[in-house]
């Protein structure tokens, strides 16, 4: 009898949903656009957004996209409260228009910020590097037979550090980083070579591969590594990048990229936006700072060891460490009338099935309206909206990301109308799963 009430109320909770729904559907478009474009793969050979690959990137097409589709000129302000690796902030760089964004994780904040500070001296960028290269080369020498321990060098404070670097290979790569901050004439000439061996440094010199949403340890101990070279092969790579795009760094504005919670930004009398162009984070499980652990903790973001867990619990999907021991108690509710209407009878299906993954749809959603409810004070009055957002299936239960987004947006009371809902791109991990940008206009 148990089993009848349980399926009942499963049917009962889906056909709330795809009510509060329907009206959505009508706003779906489709636009197919290549995932060579729509994906990080669009950034690997493109100038400024090759200097560090972020795996769950969007393509920089997406923005040049967005930015036709909103008949983008001088007069833009481009805010990307989910800034990453900064593929908006870059794109806007590269065509001369004013953008500024924010971001939780500091490494990230790191990669966006150097990557967009582009007017270096290049003559200057060539001596250090020739520097740094005499310095390692010598260093290396001088440490040959001493234990790593021994050296003085800065062991990174990641827990079981030599699970994630040979010892001879974490010993080199800390010999570079030291021959980097010796050797820079600036925090600016700094921050760029120790952003090319970030660029580096997953999967080419530590021992995991990037898996299609983790990192996963492997076995490189028979593995010839040459860390010099890699390095050196980047750096060089890099320059060419700030040669051949001289004309558009002159034109360029230099974005503003705030290292702060989009949910609940810390920022006074901060600029403010007509346009806003973003991908969060997709309700999928990814952990944006799981799969920045080892940068965050060789570039000296973070010293304690649980210093990782505590920012996953901030972060807008976030279920690593502590985060999911949290999310395993209780019942997370929603803080929204519009979430209550829309994701709760999609919470209560996955609910009988894992109590875990309910309360991580459910504090996603909570906090992706609280983001979008704390964005309003950075936008001005007549604004548009773009988000890249992707749908998901949890437990045998169809999560549509846009359409639920689409009337979080209109259901907030803060002016909003959700104008287009267009699907670009089905994903690998299911015919119906879609990634899609939500457009929506802010009166």
């Amino acid at each position: 009898m148990n089993q009848i009430l349980n399926k009942e109320v499963h049917v009962a909770g889906t056909k709330r949903a795809r009510m509060n729904l329907h009206a959505m559907n009508k706003k779906i478009s489709h636009r197919n656009i290549h995932v060579e474009k729509s994906t990080f793969k669009g950034g690997l050979d493109t100038p400024f957004h090759r200097w560090f690959r972020l795996t769950p990137s969007f393509g920089p097409e997406l923005v040049q996209h967005v930015l036709e589709q909103s008949k983008s000129d001088e007069n833009t302000v481009v805010l990307d409260p989910f800034s990453g690796a900064g593929t908006t902030p870059i794109e806007c760089m590269l065509k001369g228009i004013p953008s500024f964004g924010f971001e939780i994780n500091p490494f990230l904040h790191f990669v966006a910020s150097t990557s967009t500070n582009v007017k270096i001296d290049v003559p200057i960028l060539k001596n250090v590097l020739e520097k740094i290269v005499v310095e390692y080369k010598k260093s290396v020498s001088q440490k040959k037979d001493i234990q790593l321990e021994n050296t003085k060098l800065k062991i990174p404070t990641i827990h079981n550090v030599y699970r994630w670097w040979r010892a001879d290979i974490l010993k080199q790569i800390l010999i570079l980083k030291d021959s980097i901050d010796k050797n820079s004439s600036s925090d600016v000439i700094r921050s760029f070579f120790r952003l090319t061996l970030a660029g580096v440094l997953v999967p080419d010199l530590t021992n995991v591969t990037l898996g299609r949403l983790q990192l996963h340890f492997i076995d490189k101990s028979d593995i010839k590594f040459d860390v010099l070279n890699t390095f050196l092969k980047h750096a060089l790579k890099m320059i060419d990048d700030l040669l051949e795009n001289q004309e558009a760094i002159k034109r360029s504005s230099i974005p503003k990229i705030y290292l702060t919670n989009s949910t609940t930004p810390k920022i006074k009398n901060g600029p403010k936006a007509n346009l806003v162009i973003t991908s969060p984070p997709y309700p999928n499980r990814y952990s944006y700072v799981w799969n920045t652990r080892p940068h965050l903790y060789m570039l000296d973001f973070f010293e304690g060891k649980v210093e990782a867990s505590k920012l996953d619990k901030e972060t807008i999907g976030g279920t690593w460490g502590t985060a999911t021991s949290i999310l395993m108690k209780g019942e997370v509710e929603p803080e929204y009338e519009i979430i209550r209407d829309v994701v709760s009878p999609i919470t209560d299906q996955i609910r009988k099935e894992d109590n875990l993954m309910a309360n991580y749809v459910m504090k996603y959603f909570n906090m992706l309206a609280k983001q979008i409810e704390a964005m309003s004070p950075f936008l001005q009055k007549r604004s548009q909206v773009a988000y890249v957002i992707g749908n998901s299936r949890i437990k045998d239960t169809y999560v549509e990301t846009d359409l639920i987004l689409g009337k979080i947006f209109e259901g907030l009371g803060l002016g909003y109308q959700t104008t287009n809902i267009e699907r670009f791109r089905k994903r690998n991990s299911g015919v119906d799963l879609y990634e899609t940008i939500v457009f929506a206009t802010k009166s």
